[in-house]
């Protein structure tokens, strides 16, 4: 029996930070200046405070602590003056929690006289707990707690004053939701001190994002969902990548983007000339590492946000070619996952074209081992993007290779879960492919504009249509189609949607984003790989397909050849084919 059952309550109140609004439900939200001005968390978030930009840090790790040992102290000492018998706890957050990185953490610790053995310090990972008994008591003995991103949902420790996140990365960001663990005041009020009033974060991350409460604006629900009999015993032809064959080798990879790099920056033989060009394009080749991080006093968790970028102080870290190898190998596989290659392979590429050894014909720059580490690090996003771009070039099915995906018969689910949210008024789609399919799954929670007015559009056509269905955007359980980028790699994009019509005939549908004002709102790189692949497959199973996009609200349709302008002829108002 549920315990509600046990008693006839009047009302049910649930109290949640990410709670989602229900029609049949009065919803409260209190902001975060009424809970600050009721003393139940800090009156402010301070960020590396004492972080001097002028001094050259020899170890990220080492520095942060020692702030952030520094200022535990100082709060103890406060806390002593006013005779309240608690102690500080300092929360040290791994991302990845390697172990090597916790290794260093707990040396630089022990060196300062903090250990497991004195009960100082303690351990919360998934696999490894140590001194946590007792640890979330306002008196509780360990004055450092090793965590990873997030220990637990609900978990609450009013006395832990000071978080510091260490990178483990080149391109990670500061989750907002975890300052929650630090924000609580330990006896719910304000001492009027602002070193007890104010909570503390040292991290050299560089952005900053919002993670959970931005989603609390986007919150949703979902609700199962059951096929339409029409449209139970449906078919058609899925693809699968044929791991036979998958992508260009090591050489042939290195050849593709020697030549990419060498048309884009203008590169030739003369190293200084092509450091000056990759210079001029926004490569940084600083000796050091550099972290333009965030500094100063935030009240407010949007405060800490909108400040990023505006308050901000630049930071160098010598490199140090072991203590940073972690760090350089983090930042090659941030690039090898849009090439596909293995990450020893992405680093001989890199290496083979930036780095000092033997002589080749791919060497644009010799940098010695330290400063190609700080090259590496200090530029992970641009070469990601310059893989990227490299990968976007055509390739597809149109080359001589003989490329067949594998492939299996895809029909659609039984049975789905969609998101949904709430609207004014509620509305039945009667041509989607499932039961009971409503205006509450196309909101802007929900789907993209594109796949919005699309479904809309589709309704205005029971004359023509039958049914529609949305496909997913990842899973075996959806429909696939396998294809080809610039180096060979296979890679699977999921098609909108399949819309059957009464005469019998199957559409199937990519939505991208349209065009505003004369400029492109379409984001993805390999959209004219993905248009060829799709118009092979078409083709090769006799269906029809098209690329949606809207221009003011207005839905066009492509099927004969890719342009991103969308002025182009081969962009036809879509009620002339569908």
């Amino acid at each position: 029996m549920i315990l509600s059952e046990l008693f006839l309550q009047k009302n049910i109140i649930r109290v949640s930070a990410t709670a989602q609004k229900v029609n049949h439900h009065e919803f409260y939200e209190i902001s975060e200046e009424d809970v600050i001005n009721a003393g139940l968390i800090t009156k402010a978030i301070y960020v590396n405070e004492d972080v001097d930009e002028r001094k050259q840090i020899t170890n990220d790790y080492e520095y942060l602590l020692e702030l952030a040992d520094k200022k535990r102290k100082e709060i103890q000492s406060a806390y002593d003056a006013i005779q309240t018998n608690i102690r500080p706890l300092v929360l040290i957050q791994f991302p990845m929690g390697q172990l090597e990185t916790i290794a260093g953490v707990e040396a630089k610790l022990e060196s300062m006289g903090y250990t497991y053995d004195n009960g100082m310090v303690s351990i919360w990972m998934s696999n490894d707990k140590k001194n946590v008994e007792g640890i979330t008591a306002n008196d509780g003995s360990p004055a450092f707690l090793l965590m990873k991103q997030a220990i637990s949902t609900g978990w609450d420790c009013p006395r832990a004053k000071i978080l510091v996140k260490l990178r483990e990365g080149g391109s990670e960001e500061f989750q907002i939701q975890t300052i929650g663990r630090i924000r609580r005041m330990p006896e719910r009020k304000h001492y009027g001190l602002n070193t007890l009033d104010y909570c503390y974060i040292y991290t050299l991350d560089s952005r900053y994002k919002m993670g959970l409460l931005s989603s609390m604006d986007k919150a949703y629900q979902v609700r199962r969902l059951f096929v339409r009999d029409e449209a139970k015993k449906f078919t058609m032809v899925k693809e699968l990548r044929n791991l036979d064959f998958d992508g260009l080798g090591e050489r042939e990879t290195l050849e593709k983007l020697y030549k990419f790099f060498q048309k884009k920056y203008s590169l030739g033989n003369d190293m200084r000339i092509n450091q000056e060009n990759l210079r001029s394009h926004g490569y940084n080749f600083d000796p050091e590492i550099d972290s333009e991080i965030l500094q100063g006093l935030f009240r407010t968790t949007d405060e800490l946000v909108s400040g990023a970028g505006k308050n901000n102080v630049m930071i160098k870290t010598a490199v140090n070619t072991h203590t940073h190898g972690i760090y350089l190998l983090h930042c090659i596989d941030e690039i090898k996952r849009v090439t596909g290659l293995q990450s020893q392979k992405t680093k001989n590429i890199l290496c083979r074209m930036f780095s000092k050894g033997k002589r080749t014909k791919y060497k644009f720059i010799a940098l010695e081992k330290a400063n190609f580490y700080a090259f590496i690090i200090n530029n992970v996003r641009q070469l990601k993007s310059d893989f990227k771009e490299c990968t976007a070039q055509l390739g597809g099915r149109q080359m001589s290779l003989n490329l067949e995906p594998k492939c299996v018969e895809f029909s659609i689910p039984e049975m789905e879960v969609y998101k949904y949210s709430e609207v004014k008024q509620r509305r039945l789609m009667r041509l989607n492919a499932y039961l009971e399919y409503t205006n509450e799954f196309i909101t802007e929670k929900t789907r993209s504009m594109p796949e919005r007015l699309f479904e809309r559009y589709c309704e205005t056509r029971a004359d023509k249509i039958e049914w529609v269905y949305k496909n997913g955007d990842a899973g075996q359980q959806y429909l696939s189609i396998v294809y080809v980028d610039a180096l060979l790699k296979q890679w699977l994009f999921y098609p909108d949607y399949i819309v059957k019509t009464k005469d019998g005939q199957v559409w199937v549908i990519e939505t991208k984003g349209g065009e505003v004002g004369g400029h492109s709102k379409n984001i993805d790189i390999q959209v004219e790989n993905k248009f060829i692949a799709f118009k092979q497959y078409a083709k090769k199973y006799k269906l029809n397909f098209g690329f949606v996009r809207d221009i003011n609200e207005e839905l066009f349709i492509n099927n004969t050849e890719y342009h991103e302008d969308m002025s182009h002829d081969s962009w036809r108002p879509l009620e002339e084919l569908l």
